[in-house]
């Protein structure tokens, strides 16, 4: 069933326990400062076990514990140790390849581990609203994708996830200059909340890494190769 979360602090606290070893993908270029109290890789500190991060930049003067974070690329990184969960908080929009980010994940998680995603819900009423005043709706420049909780769904399975939670985030906790129309949009949006999440701004999924199927060798009788062989040829 379908929640919706007032702040990612409440969707962290939700999944994250003390025992847990947590990745955040792209901790720093959150949206936010690292002083905001908003800021999500906070949360994750206070509330993990042990907490690594990976970003293509970042200020290691700013940053405790640096032996944990690197600067690297999301759609393809290896740490030495394996995590009980990943954090993906407004990453995968801004990726060239998401199917290789889900294989690098994956590959760095423990059996069993999870994913914490959240992406803008293409379908949220700010869009939709603007979709009918305008050509396209207003997008971020550096976004390369866009999903509803359908896509991002087969995507996962495609790339050995399943999906344990689709659910819905009410506000990324960010302060923008507003329009007189947006501030009736959001009042709108508030109201509309109270009924349904299909046109909630932000979409959340929680998805497990799913169990590989080891493929073992076929033990080949003698003669076998001998006959393929000519098999082949004869088709030839």
């Amino acid at each position: 069933m379908s929640m919706v979360y007032k702040s990612k602090e409440e969707f962290i606290k939700n999944w994250i326990t003390k025992n847990d070893v947590v990745l955040d993908i792209g901790f720093w270029g959150q949206g936010l400062k690292i002083d905001n109290p908003n800021w999500a890789h906070k949360f994750l500190i206070e509330q993990a076990k042990e907490v690594y991060g990976l970003d293509t930049d970042y200020d290691p003067n700013k940053i405790k514990n640096t032996e944990k974070y690197k600067i690297g690329n999301a759609e393809n990184f290896t740490f030495d140790v394996k995590f009980d969960v990943i954090f993906a908080g407004d990453l995968i929009e801004h990726l060239s390849n998401p199917g290789l980010f889900l294989q690098s994940c994956v590959n760095n998680l423990k059996e069993g581990g999870k994913i914490l995603i959240t992406t803008p819900n293409c379908f949220n009423l700010f869009n939709l609203a603007e979709k009918l005043t305008k050509e396209e709706p207003t997008v971020n420049n550096d976004h390369a994708c866009y999903f509803n909780y359908k896509t991002l769904q087969a995507l996962l399975r495609k790339n050995h996830f399943r999906a344990v939670e689709t659910s819905f985030l009410y506000s990324l906790g960010m302060n923008h200059k507003e329009s007189y129309k947006k501030k009736i949009l959001n009042f709108v949006y508030f109201i509309l909340s109270k009924f349904t999440t299909k046109f909630m701004e932000t979409l959340v999924v929680v998805a497990q890494k799913e169990v590989c199927p080891v493929i073992q060798p076929r033990k080949v009788a003698p003669g076998d190769h001998e006959m393929t062989v000519i098999a082949r040829h004869n088709q030839d």
